[in-house]
């Protein structure tokens, strides 16, 4: 068992049973290794990833418990799995490991009876069960919510007073439970959950109260937006400095507003603060190339929070690579490599989800697994509902549903999951600038109420349409091709902000522009 432990350096013991003996008086000990040549005696704290090991090293550890993680006993989690169907383990703590050991696992359920382990990527709508199934979590964890310490939300309250929950992941299952609720506020010492309409109004606070909220927007149906944008990043001439881009494509917007940019022609990822007139490359400062510290035409990226890395379509490489975030990171690793990757996104249970525009696919993979899933297209080049053709940017939303800009088909495609065939929820009606009308459909977003938000490319314009919606309405731009602050030039990509703010990648303007909700 590496790692994981307790008292470094080990301690000696004249034998097995008084290492374990040992474990057995030590708070939070729930395993121990022990070498009988050395008599070296190592306290765990979790089995871990425990394997076989290439000494004498004896382990030992208690089959009912897995540290860090809470026990519940006759309950169970239907859905949230992160596998196709359970695998077996020998008990609860092997169950648990495994869980620890899956990128995205959250939670897990194990039967004693048929040693089946199940992996959860949330405890969702967890409840008693009648059988002997047991299921584990970690207190601290949420999937698909962003976590922050020390911060309240006054007001927007769903309910009259706040519930009694024993741990934020309690507190996060009765706001996934409950319509409505886009945040939560949880304190561990008075143990008071309160859910929440949106994290608008949020604040420092000196307690130990924490927020949870969700990133996707929950935009009014009648929302407008003031018309002149304003400049955000670039806007200083196509250029290589780090107050410029270079015909930018992909958006991401971190939940504490920094924006981090595929700046195409630069073969490099930046990142802006919001107020800030300079960027910070964070991948890609050695110029064109396919070595693992450059990048060559990035199309799309996104931030993967779990491990703090950022996720990029390589396009003129072939490939998806993933770099840390961290300080003094020089060089990524390749995740999928002959892939013409354009766009990117990620769903609360981790998936990552590629366009494949070479293929007219859209992807599903997690990473760390070999196993990639075709979800949409798949069936070659056309216009047909199983068919794609050019799909760039891609927008996956909390049931897996994945909606496409398909491209050169000039339409906006949503396929439910497992689905066999898409439905068109914009455009589809030939390329051109009636209100029915898409002209090389780029930037996708969807809102919680279905809302489909599409950067019209060709047509300079962002449109909205709503759910079920023949049509759609000019939000910004649609005054001609231009670089006014009301006018767009090739729109790539789009994203808002948790207020409703929308963010507009205009490509051949070299900017980001923001244009307030009003």
């Amino acid at each position: 068992m590496p790692e994981n432990d307790i008292l470094p350096p080990p301690a000696r013991q004249p034998d097995y049973a008084s290492c374990c003996s040992q474990c057995q008086a030590t708070l939070e000990c729930i395993a121990f290794t022990y070498s009988p040549s050395n008599q070296q005696c190592s306290l765990k704290k979790s089995i871990g990833g425990g394997g076989n090991p290439t000494g004498d090293k004896i382990s030992g550890y208690n089959p009912d418990k897995c540290g860090g993680f809470v026990r519940k006993d006759k309950w169970d989690i239907p859905g949230n799995d992160i596998l196709s169907s359970p695998v077996e383990q020998p008990d609860y703590a092997s169950c648990c490991s495994q869980c620890q050991a899956i990128f995205g696992c959250i939670a897990f359920t194990y039967s004693s009876s048929s040693y089946g382990c199940s992996l959860k990527t949330s405890i969702g709508s967890g409840g008693n069960s009648s059988d002997d199934r047991i299921s584990g979590y970690n207190p601290d964890k949420c999937g698909g919510f962003v976590r922050k310490d020390k911060w309240d939300i006054p007001g927007n309250d769903i309910l009259s007073s706040p519930v009694k929950r024993p741990d934020y992941a309690s507190c996060c299952s009765k706001c996934q439970a409950t319509s409505g609720c886009m945040a939560f506020t949880y304190s561990p010492s008075s143990q008071q959950c309160s859910l929440k309409t949106s994290i608008d109004s949020g604040i420092n606070t000196a307690d130990d109260t924490i927020t949870g909220y969700l990133l996707i927007s929950n935009i009014p149906v009648d929302a407008q937006w003031v018309q002149n944008g304003v400049t955000v990043a670039g806007g200083n001439e196509p250029g290589n400095a780090t107050n410029q881009l270079d015909l930018p494509k992909g958006l991401f917007i971190d939940d504490d507003q920094m924006m981090v940019i595929a700046d195409y022609y630069n073969d490099r990822i930046i990142q802006w603060k919001m107020g800030d007139t300079n960027g910070q490359i964070v991948a890609g400062k050695n110029g064109s190339g396919n070595q693992l510290n450059q990048l060559s035409g990035p199309t799309d990226v996104l931030i993967e929070k779990e491990t703090d890395s950022l996720i990029i379509c390589d396009w003129g490489n072939g490939r998806v690579v993933q770099w840390s975030r961290r300080s003094g990171t020089t060089q990524g690793e390749i995740l999928i490599d002959s892939i013409s990757c354009h766009g990117l996104a990620m769903d609360d249970q981790k998936y990552l989800y590629i366009s494949d525009v070479g293929k007219n696919e859209v992807k599903r993979y997690r990473i760390g697994d070999k196993n990639i899933t075709i979800v949409a297209g798949g069936n070659g080049q056309g216009d047909g509902l199983n068919q794609l053709h050019y799909p760039v940017h891609i927008f996956v939303d909390r049931q897996q549903t994945v909606y496409m800009s398909d491209n050169w088909n000039f339409r906006v495609m949503k396929w439910n999951k497992g689905a066999k065939e898409g439905i068109v929820v914009a455009g589809g009606q030939g390329e051109g600038n009636a209100p029915t009308q898409l002209s090389s459909p780029t930037g996708l977003f969807v809102d919680t109420l279905g809302t489909v938000y599409v950067a019209d490319l060709v047509n300079y314009r962002v449109m909205r349409w709503s759910e079920g919606a023949k049509q759609g309405t000019i939000i910004v731009g649609g005054n001609g091709q231009g670089a006014r602050e009301n006018q767009l030039n090739y729109p790539e990509s789009l994203s808002f902000d948790r207020h409703g703010n929308l963010y507009v990648v205009d490509s051949v303007n070299a900017r980001v522009q923001r244009f307030s909700i009003q």
